[in-house]
């Protein structure tokens, strides 16, 4: 064989073998990409027999965004989770998938901003409680457990040695839903009006639940004030075994569990039932409370106090706040925590920033089929953690077992 056909065969022999891997390698890198990128652009999601493809090229111009108020931003973000307009989504930087176990679509900063600053208006929690921002769905926080202690030996004798110990206190996120219906006429053309009544609806409804958690849970998902065990608790007088029953001694009782360095911001917590009976008690022929300066409503009616975070008055100079998720004299009971003295700011509420809102037509929400009523669901998620971070800087009122 010359040297011509043996370089012919040697390279036929290496082509053949090259070509029966190289397509097959080839096509599975090409096959990556296409998929990492048609799922970058929401591709993955097209529907081709009904040519239902995502419009990631035909969104709102970024430049059209930024002329629009919040207000604006937020009528247009509902509206494009509603017609599930993924080009939209796109543009505002807004679309996600599966955030976290609800999924939806994160909610755009300005909107969520207004939602948790109508919480923030109607809840005491979201007002006073020391918020940490959570990176991680978990965040364990130190405390200190037992302090160290000193003492006056003497000359030539040895001090005595103390321990500080550290305890734990664990912030564990949890998922918080929110579902209301609208008619889809409403959604379809979301306007301003529409966008505000859903901030009012989700805000005052979340401020709410975030309260009974943080004043009243009970460990389902958090456990609150009232039911940590670790907080300073005033038993009421034996005989003493109903809410209407307390005195002036009892409250004095509850500032004066409070360690000194907690004081300061310090403030009374209950519901509006039991305010009423406070506000008769007296002390040396004196009524103990003293009432907050009349205020005129938005529409010109008189009334005491404003939102949730504006006191309603005062106990001995401590401010009293009013709350619809503290127990109601109505609920009275014997061996029951009813009122709370201390400092929110102790009270933790981890924030993960992470609120999404989804829309459905073909579901059922209580008694409402919003398919057939040509209605959506709507469904706003947050996910939070909340936990009492110094049980010592709070006092519980609690009645008399018998």
């Amino acid at each position: 064989m010359d040297i011509k056909n043996f370089e012919e065969n040697v390279t036929k022999s290496i082509t053949d073998a090259i070509g029966k891997s190289l397509p097959e390698t080839i096509n599975t890198l090409v096959s990556a990409t296409l998929d990492a990128k048609m799922k970058e652009l929401g591709m993955d999601k097209a529907d081709a027999k009904a040519a239902n493809i995502p419009a990631q090229f035909l969104g709102i111009p970024q430049a059209d965004l930024d002329k629009m108020t919040k207000s604006e931003k937020a009528a247009q973000f509902i509206k494009a989770v509603f017609r599930k307009d993924f080009g939209t989504l796109a543009s505002m930087k807004a679309m996600t998938e599966g955030t976290d176990s609800a999924g939806g679509y994160l909610v755009p900063e300005e909107y969520a901003a207004e939602i948790n600053r109508i919480a923030e208006d109607y809840g005491l929690v979201r007002k006073f409680a020391r918020k940490l921002k959570m990176n991680t769905d978990t965040l364990n926080m130190p405390t200190l457990t037992t302090n160290v202690t000193v003492s006056w030996p003497g000359e030539a004798t040895a001090g005595t040695a103390s321990d500080l110990t550290l305890g734990r206190t664990q912030l564990l996120t949890k998922t918080l839903v929110g579902l209301t219906v609208l008619s889809n006429e409403l959604l379809a053309d979301a306007n301003l009006d529409v966008t505000r009544i859903l901030a009012d609806l989700f805000g005052e409804a979340i401020a709410g639940e975030e309260d009974n958690q943080g004043l009243t849970g009970t460990g389902s998902p958090f456990t609150g004030i009232l039911g940590n065990a670790s907080v300073n608790i005033i038993t009421m007088a034996t005989g003493k075994d109903t809410f209407s029953e307390l005195d002036a001694d009892d409250l004095r009782d509850m500032i004066s569990a409070v360690k000194p360095l907690a004081l300061n911001g310090s403030g009374f917590i209950m519901h509006r039932s039991i305010w009423g009976v406070i506000q008769k008690l007296k002390q040396n022929s004196q009524y103990i409370v003293s009432l907050a300066v009349p205020v005129i409503g938005k529409n010109g009616e008189a009334g005491m106090g404003g939102p949730a975070g504006t006191p309603v008055g005062t106990i001995w100079g401590y401010p009293v706040y009013l709350s619809e998720k503290m127990p109601a004299n109505s609920a009275t009971a014997v061996s029951t925590k009813y009122i709370i003295f201390g400092n929110l700011s102790h009270l933790w509420f981890g924030d993960r920033q992470q609120m999404t809102l989804d829309i459905s037509n073909a579901a059922t929400v209580g008694a409402s089929n919003t398919f057939a009523a040509n209605e959506s669901a709507i469904r706003v998620t947050e996910r939070v953690a909340i936990a009492v971070g110094l049980p010592a800087a709070f006092a519980v009122l609690k009645t008399a077992a018998s």
